[in-house]
């Protein structure tokens, strides 16, 4: 079995414990900043079974990243959101989403190539990072 390296630039992020109106608002943020894996069409839906859903998606966080348009509409719920990658690209995606919602940071592991950090989202009027 072969494990496909990803670039250093590159972060993976699973987002849950939300409604699809929530993980929309929320990948919206990222894909308006960063290049994704997944079309900015791509509509967000709940799994048909009634379980948890968890959306993934792949980041790339090189180059400028582009301007978040305008305000966010608020939160219904605190969305979790799981991220893995390279330090500098985890760091540009958590700032990213420091932009535009109050992030709590619940957890986060650190080796030499690469961080996995576990935040949790909420709307508010200070967009800043708070540990829990």
């Amino acid at each position: 079995m072969s494990v496909q390296q990803l670039p250093a630039s590159t972060v993976h992020v699973m987002l849950g414990d939300c409604s699809a109106a929530d993980a929309k608002k929320v990948l919206g943020v990222l894909c308006g900043r960063f290049t994704a894996d997944r079309e900015k069409a791509d509509e967000t839906h709940e799994s048909a079974s009634g379980r948890p859903t968890v959306w993934t998606v792949l980041f790339d966080t090189s180059g400028d990243p582009g301007d978040t348009a305008g305000p966010v509409a608020e939160l219904s719920g605190q969305p979790t959101v799981e991220a893995q990658g390279g330090p500098l690209a985890t760091r540009r995606l958590r700032e990213a989403l420091g932009a535009a919602f109050t992030v709590h940071e619940l957890g986060t592991e650190a080796g030499d190539q690469e961080v996995q950090m576990k935040l949790r989202l909420d709307s508010g009027a200070a967009h800043e990072t708070r540990p829990v």
